[in-house]
């Protein structure tokens, strides 16, 4: 029996070897890289992330890649290239601050090819853990199946934080989203919840409640969100908002504030309190600085010309002169005063709108979204990435982040290494979630598309990914909690003229 069992354990390992793909001992160099999916050449990754999963689209009828890096070697046979989670984590532990070069090798009847290799740089620098994102059906009014996901970088593993699919929406349905967290972490975060059992979801020290934050002093319940990093308020502008479709431009859709402020809410008081309500400004997306003690946000002056018509009217034929500059104002936290309004970057002096400012962990640099006009920059595609250094006042596009499509809906990691953010420039019509490394000087490195486990996940994914965060932990509260939550009663808040 021994025998027996040792000789089919040998026929296994032959078949294993066997099966097991080899370089081919001949080819032909061809002096270009070869064409992939995802675009996974010449990118730099963090030391953590999951396996980059691509295929080769080169025609052939068998196909072998190799990965080199210091003291490993990894060969991977098919059009498809996966490695193995173990194979991969020992590849990037070989290479970590230095580089793993990528050659393929294609076999096209009975002659093989060499193409040029690529390089894949692995940075020391880690990655968060995890990252959490809105999925949105390809409808612009339809809610009928909308969720909020986070997401394991080092691995694939996907899981639902809220899905509006958990409580019933009839008649009106129910939208779900600008989730967002205080430094990264879970125990102080919220979410909105519009339309059917609307309010806004607000975890504060680990306890989850519904609130309603509109009053009867603000325009509308709270919309986008900015934790401030070292105090406990949120800033939040108010919104009313409306689409507008264009049927002969690029440009599909453009979403247009009719009104905006920014408020201020204290968790512990339960009040909220106006930061910036200026009658001819629309004024959107809050952010705080590191220090937590100035609030910069977007503002675009908009006067009234025609009387004759309705406001909502004019701003659709005028939409082209709506362009937003980043302002800032001081805060005190121990007396809840804001400073006089100061303008950071005059974005409208160079004919563009600036939008989404996001500041770095360290506070040394702001990251933005800028195009010709406008605010909700996804839809533009002339929108691309800029970062501005609040220490010497020097603006640069991130030219090797950016694409010739939209850029927007950015974010830093805890580290200040990384950035993340949604682009359509794989197909136009959906965003997709990619990943850049920052250097010291506020550049970035290449782009590179958030990896998935099979290299075709993205032809059949029909879902565009919305406001991706950066998180170090996971949410702590399950989606079936929040369902309770969403289907509890709204605390309603306070106004006061000093959120202290």
């Amino acid at each position: 029996m021994k025998k027996i069992f040792g000789y089919i354990l040998l026929l296994q390992l032959l078949a294993i070897v066997a099966c097991s793909p080899s370089l081919p001992k001949k080819s032909s160099a061809v002096d270009e890289k070869p064409a992939i999916y995802p675009q996974y050449a010449d990118i730099t990754v963090p030391c953590n992330i999951a396996p980059l999963v691509f295929r080769i689209e080169e025609a052939g009828n068998a196909f072998v890649t190799r990965f080199v890096a210091p003291e490993k070697e990894l060969v991977i046979g098919g059009k498809e290239v996966k490695p193995s989670m173990n194979d991969w984590r020992e590849l990037l532990a070989a290479a970590n601050g230095s580089k793993v070069e990528v050659q393929v090798f294609v076999k096209n009847k009975k002659e093989w090819k060499s193409y040029a290799p690529f390089s894949i740089t692995v940075s020391p620098d880690s990655i968060d853990s995890y990252i959490s994102y809105r999925l949105i059906p390809p409808s612009y009014v339809a809610y009928e199946d909308l969720k909020i996901c986070q997401r394991n970088l080092s691995t694939f593993e996907e899981s639902v934080v809220y899905s509006n699919r958990l409580v019933p929406a009839e008649p009106e349905g129910q939208c779900i989203n600008c989730h967002a967290y205080k430094n990264h972490k879970t125990d102080n975060m919220q979410f909105h919840v519009r339309q059917h059992l609307g309010g806004t979801v607000f975890v504060h020290n680990g306890e989850a409640k519904k609130l309603n934050l509109k009053t009867d002093s603000t325009i509308s319940a709270g919309v986008y969100p900015s934790f401030n990093p070292k105090y406990d308020v949120v800033a939040y502008s108010v919104n009313n908002t409306g689409q507008v479709f264009h049927t002969r431009m690029s440009n599909k859709v453009e979403v247009q504030d009719k009104a905006s402020d920014i408020i201020v809410y204290n968790p512990e008081k339960e009040i909220v309190s106006h930061v910036a309500n200026r009658t001819d400004d629309l004024e959107v997306f809050p952010c705080w600085s590191a220090d937590g003690k100035r609030l910069y946000y977007c503002s675009a002056h908009m006067e009234r010309l025609d009387t004759s018509m309705a406001w909502e009217s004019e701003l659709v034929i005028r939409y082209r002169e709506i362009k937003y500059d980043i302002l800032s104002r001081s805060w005190n936290p121990e007396t809840g005063e804001f400073g006089a309004v100061d303008t950071l970057f005059a974005a409208s002096a160079l004919g563009k709108s600036a939008t989404f400012p996001r500041v770095s962990p360290c506070g040394r640099y702001m990251l933005f979204a800028m195009a010709e006009y406008g605010c909700f920059h996804i839809w533009h595609n002339d929108a691309d990435l800029y970062v501005l250094d609040l220490e010497t006042k020097d603006l640069k596009p991130l030219d090797k982040a950016n694409s010739p499509f939209p850029e927007s809906y950015h974010a830093w990691s805890s580290s200040g290494k990384w950035i993340l953010f949604a682009s359509r420039r794989d197909d136009t019509n959906y965003s997709r979630l990619y990943i850049a490394h920052m250097n010291d000087d506020g550049t970035a490195e290449k782009a590179f598309l958030l990896p998935q486990e099979n290299a075709e996940y993205y032809d059949f994914f029909d879902c565009s990914y919305n406001v991706p965060e950066f998180m170090v932990e996971q949410v702590k509260i399950s989606p079936h909690e929040f369902a309770e939550v969403v289907k509890g009663e709204s605390f309603n808040v306070k106004y006061s003229e000093n959120i202290k």
